[in-house]
């Protein structure tokens, strides 16, 4: 496989249809007690069946889906239809879709990121897209520089999962916390944003991550578990949760987090 950017106009009519049926959608829940909407499931299907028609020799990993992997095929993709469905369906804008795409060796290696209600352009939302070996685009022109901002810490800013301050003392950072309802969101957040320089996020799941994951990466931003080891995406792509607590920004953003975002005791 050379490119995926044959998905990117599927992606993006997803989000469209999304946004279409927000303000009309109604709230369900899985047996976890997380949020679930009918237009989850509809996009799932929508993205898993868009990938197989232009890549049929791949393996599909959607978070409604729950089909088993084929050892044969060499690439792996990753889609969460609506991450931040919370938010979503009470008419919040953070929202975002995601593909990503793991190599055979379980590393991502190309990310579609669309977030149709964020950035200055409303109506036509924000796009990341970084292909196979290519660095991540916003729409079809480069992303801006890195702001000189972010070297002084009282100015900077960490976006946060929603439960980080149940396990985290954050008295001594100096910043601002921002949470936009996405852990996509959050992830790209560093690129689109000019104070923010990363983001701390509670365990998730392979297809919460591994499109952003890709997409940061392509630019030169990591990704990696709160103690400092990478993510083993052999394990998440078995539908199991994180091992721990994530950390992904710029390397001044990760050592400020780990300096000031302090494990609480249980």
């Amino acid at each position: 496989m050379e490119s995926i950017k044959g998905l990117v106009p599927f992606v993006r009519q997803a989000g469209e249809i999304a946004a279409e049926r927000q303000r009309f959608v109604t709230r369900s829940y899985k047996p976890d007690g997380s949020v679930l909407t009918q237009v989850d499931q509809d996009l799932d299907r929508f993205l898993h069946d868009s990938i197989v028609s232009l890549f049929p020799n791949t393996n599909v990993i959607t978070e409604e889906n729950t089909g088993e992997l084929d050892p044969d095929f060499e690439f792996t993709f990753t889609v969460d239809p609506i991450d931040g469905t919370d938010c979503y369906s009470q008419g919040m804008p953070g929202w975002s879709i995601s593909v990503g795409l793991l190599d055979h060796s379980f590393e991502p290696v190309a990310g579609i990121v669309f977030i149709p209600r964020w950035g200055p352009d409303i109506a036509g939302g924000t796009l990341l897209f970084a292909d196979i070996g290519k660095a991540a685009l916003l729409g079809d022109q480069e992303l801006p520089p890195i702001d000189p901002i972010r070297h002084h810490p009282e100015l900077v800013q960490i976006m946060v999962g929603s439960s980080i301050h149940q396990r985290f003392d954050m008295r001594s950072f100096s910043g601002k916390i921002r949470n936009a309802g996405s852990t996509v969101t959050h992830i790209v957040s560093p690129l689109l944003h000019a104070a923010v320089v990363g983001t701390i996020l509670s365990p998730n799941y392979i297809w919460d991550v591994a499109g952003a994951h890709a997409v940061i990466k392509s630019k030169g931003l990591k990704m990696e578990y709160f103690s400092g080891k990478p993510l083993d995406y052999r394990l998440l792509a078995k539908r199991h949760r994180a091992q721990e607590f994530i950390v992904a920004g710029t390397e001044e953003g990760l050592d400020l987090i780990r300096s000031h975002f302090l494990p609480v005791r249980d």
